[in-house]
Parts: structure tokens; sequence; C-alpha cells
């Protein structure tokens, strides 16, 4: 077992043959666990004549802690650190349940690791010992670079757009202060919605358009999308007051005489929310608030609540007639391990995918429900405002759920206004959350030579260009840049630049160093 511990760590990582990777994935607390658990290991198996079954419970025991800890770091890729570890355990009682969509993401290589250390620590029998370590350590590495192999030829090949129907993608003004209604969904990537349709929306007018998150973590993304600011040289939120006063709802609030709300399915009282959107809002309705109101009509789960729960707390928004309204709606039900209230529909235990799936469609039943309540309570015409926190990754490209991967599954979200009463929907061709802010109050302002002077952040105009500095969460993994028609993705574990187009196509390594260097100049001077 003591060969095997080292055989693990020293292999772990390593298998894009790149001394950046490894270095990457072996950080301090990988490499402490690690000589803890070789110590432990000799111990115990020095005294496992005493009290034999105790010590080959805890060896079982460290086996696992250790195959699961190397595990989390290649299926999420990314290194394991103090900051993530404590992280974990500050919220266990909401993460608890993404450990088994976690394990349902093992590869086969894995569960031959976990399964063969059991063997070893219960045979006694050295010749065999060998051959089976020998063979274990074949299939190991024959599935792992089979992996690699197959990643590294995603590479060749394109990707091209179907002729859709499109909405208008040109919006000069929005006249008469309507009610704003900004619904988010979680973990939603435009792809994943562009093949659905609501009883209102036709999502297929997505297709061909593009729309990007900074980053793809949700509070970084929701202060993003309030702010402007994608803060892409911090992993938590970094708040002062002037970002409060030039926010999204205070501007609303000063310039247009705007009642501003926040309904969020899920908890503020994580990674700091809630020393920034309670002091921006005016008034905040989040999990702890919509529990205590309505638990006993709604299903709570670990990371969120049942999302049908809006419309309860939709009606208590009033006074609509005198002041128009700006109402955030943060959904959740898509956040793993995703939440499925229609259990009937025997959900609860197939692959994430097919949860995710059935979560998504009934957030789009929820979406219609938001709409329909605006339709016939309010007079005023109302702007559903239709996007996403991020994306979310089912093994493109190597990634799972979300935060470590900058490929369209979790950087390019929907986004759509769709006027209530008219019917009539906006897309912009391209856009980013970054650029929301200004754009949004620069269609509602009357002020002609305001609009002016931010027609280049205005993605309603003809002429915008997007020019974008993309970072994964709390990692160093991966970088881009998206400008004008081309996107570049920085993989700094391998030290690999990509040159590829909008929808992740056409890719073509970078080899010319001074092309290569001046990406990654761009990259690095909108990262600090």
């Amino acid at each position: 077992m003591f060969f095997l511990y080292l055989f693990l760590y020293c292999f772990h990582g390593s298998i894009s043959i790149s001394i950046g990777a490894w270095n990457y994935f072996h950080g301090i607390l990988i490499t402490t666990f690690t000589f803890i658990v070789l110590v432990l290991e000799l111990f115990l198996k020095h005294k496992q004549e005493k009290q034999k079954h105790i010590n080959t419970s805890f060896r079982l025991g460290l086996w696992t802690l250790y195959v699961i800890v190397i595990g989390y770091e290649e299926v999420y890729q990314t290194a394991l650190t103090f900051d993530i570890l404590i992280y974990f355990f500050k919220h266990a009682s909401l993460l608890y349940a993404d450990f088994f969509s976690f394990i349902y993401q093992w590869k086969l290589r894995q569960w031959i690791v976990l399964g063969f250390g059991f063997y070893l620590i219960f045979s006694n029998a050295r010749k065999q010992s060998l051959i089976a370590f020998s063979v274990a350590i074949f299939l190991i590495l024959t599935s792992s670079f089979y992996s690699e192999w197959k990643e590294t030829n995603t590479y060749q090949y394109k990707m091209v757009s179907p002729q859709v129907k499109r909405g208008k993608t040109v919006l000069e003004s929005i006249p008469d202060t309507p009610n704003l209604v900004f619904v988010l969904l979680e973990g939603v990537s435009r792809k994943q919605l562009s093949s659905l349709q609501s009883r209102y929306i036709d999502f297929s007018i997505l297709e061909g358009s593009h729309f990007w998150i900074p980053m793809p973590h949700t509070s970084k993304s929701l202060f993003t999308w309030m702010t402007g600011e994608s803060q892409l040289n911090h992993s938590r939120l970094q708040v002062d007051d002037s970002l409060m006063d030039l926010s999204f709802p205070m501007q609303l609030q000063k310039r247009h005489n705007y009642r501003t709300f926040m309904i969020y399915t899920q908890s503020i009282y994580f990674e700091g929310m809630d020393r920034f959107f309670p002091k921006i809002f005016q008034f905040v309705f989040d999990k702890t608030y919509l529990e205590k109101q309505f638990g006993s009509l709604y299903s709570s789960f670990s990371w969120g609540m049942d999302d049908r729960v809006v419309l309860s707390a939709l009606k208590q928004i009033n006074d609509t007639k005198n002041h128009p309204s700006f109402v955030l709606i943060g959904l959740s039900q898509t956040h793993s391990p995703y939440f499925v209230f229609n259990e009937s529909s025997n959900n609860q235990w197939k692959s994430p995918l097919v949860r995710y799936e059935a979560s998504l469609k009934e957030e789009i039943e929820v979406l219609d429900s938001i709409i329909t309540y605006w339709k016939e309570n309010s007079n005023r015409e109302t702007v559903l405002i239709l996007s996403a926190d991020h994306g979310e990754s089912f093994g493109e490209e190597g990634a799972h759920a979300h935060n470590y991967s900058l490929y369209n599954q979790e950087t390019d979200v929907p986004f759509l206004l769709y006027f209530i009463k008219s019917g009539q929907v906006y897309q912009p061709k391209q856009g980013s959350s970054v650029d929301f802010k200004e754009t949004i109050l620069t269609v509602l302002d009357t002020d002609h030579k305001q609009r002016i002077d931010h027609l280049k952040s205005n993605f309603f105009h003809s002429n915008y260009e997007p020019n974008l500095i993309l970072k994964t969460w709390n990692s160093e993994i991966q970088k881009s840049w998206i400008t004008k028609d081309k996107k570049y993705i920085y993989h700094s574990d391998r030290d690999q630049l990509l040159q590829m187009d909008w929808m992740d196509g056409n890719r073509i390594p970078i080899t010319d160093v001074r092309l290569k260097q001046h990406v990654l100049k761009q990259i690095y001077s909108g990262i600090r």
C-alpha cells in the first residue's frame, strides 16, 4: 500500500507530460496530506497484528479518503487548496449532497484504483499482490492515456450554426420606464436552453447569438451583472461604497425612481453576498426568508428551495401602479445536484445530466408562471430579461459542474428581452454581463447625448464588438480572451494557447511565440 500511495501521488496530474500540470496538482495541501497518509500507513501496517480489525478499518478509510481527494482534482480539474477545504467545512450543510454527483462522475480508472487498494489491504499474498499491482497500473495508465488522446483529438472539428428565426437585435430605447423583471437561471448555457421552448418564448432564437460571462461562478457572476465589474483578480467579492452607489439597482432608483427587489431561492449568507445585495436592493427575499414565510408549502434542499416559491414572493410586491419595479429573480433548482420537485418522474437517482434536464424543464414552467403573473397583475409594460449566472459542464473538455472551464458550455449564456404585453423579443448578436448595466441604463435614458456616450458598451447597437477577458474561479487552470471574431483559451496547466471561433470550433494551437506573447499580455492585463 505504501508504494501504491507513492505511485498515485507521483503520477497523478502528469498524464499531459507537463511539469506545470504536475506542480499545479501537487500543492502544499496534497503534498502534506500524502506525507501524513504515508506515515499513518506505515504505523498501521506495523501494528496490524494487534487490533487487526480496527487497523484494517482505519486503513480502508484512509485509502478511500485519499482516492476521493485525488479524484476531486481529476473530476473538477482544479488544485485542492486549504482555502477550498475551509470553504467546504464552513458550508458542509449546503455542499454535502453534491458528493453523490461527484461520485457518479468518476471514471473507470478511479474505481480500479479504489478496488485495488482494498485488495492489497485484505491480501497477504505478496506474489499475487505484485501481479495484481502490475495489472492495475497497466489498466490505470491505459485508461488515462486514452482519455488524454480522446480529449486532444476533439480539437480537430468544425461547428456549423444552423439558420434559425431570430428576434430583433437592435434596440434604441425602452420608453415609459417599464417594470424590469430579470430572471437568472442557475447554471444554464445558451446551448442547453436553445433546444427548448416555453408557452411564451421559442428559445431557438438564441442559436447563433453569443453572450458571455467573465467568470463561471455564481456570486461573482451576480456581482458582475449588478456592477459591470468582473474582479477577475479576486475569488471573493471585493465591496466598497462607490460600487454600491453605482450599481444597477441604485442607479435605477436614482435616475428613474424604481422600487427594487431581489428574490433569491438560494442563501445570500454564502460567499459574502449578504454584505452587498441588501445594501443595493430595497427588499431582499432569500432562502432564509422564504423558508420562514413559505416553508410549509415548498420543499427546501441542500442548496436552495423549490423555485415555485417565487410566485408566492411576487405577491408581496405591491404598489406597481405608482412606481416601476425592478425585480431580480435568482433560481436554484438547476444547481448541482439538480433538484426535481416532481419525483414521480423517477429522476432522483439517475445521472446528473438526466436530473439536470428534468429540473431545467421545471424551471421553464416557473418562468412561464412568472410571465403570466406580470401579464395579469400589472397595467404597466413589463420587460422580462432572461439570462443565467453561468453554464454547466457534463464531461465536455473533461470538465464537470462549473467553475473550471471557459468553453461555451460554462461561459456562453442565454440572453434576451421579452416585452410581456407586446410579445416582442430582442436578443443581441453578442454581448457580455460586463456591459449589461450600461446597456440597459442607456436604452432607458431619454438623454440622447448620454446614449451616444455609451455606444461602445451598448450591445444592442449594431457597431458593438466584444472585448472580454475571462478566468476560471479560484483556479489558474484556464484564462481566455474574446475579441472581434476570435476566442483564445490559455490552458495554464499545460502552457497551451488555442485560437478558435466564437462557437469553440476551428481550434488551432498557437505556436508563433510573438502572437502567443501578445495574446497572453492582453489576457493578464485584463486580470490584473
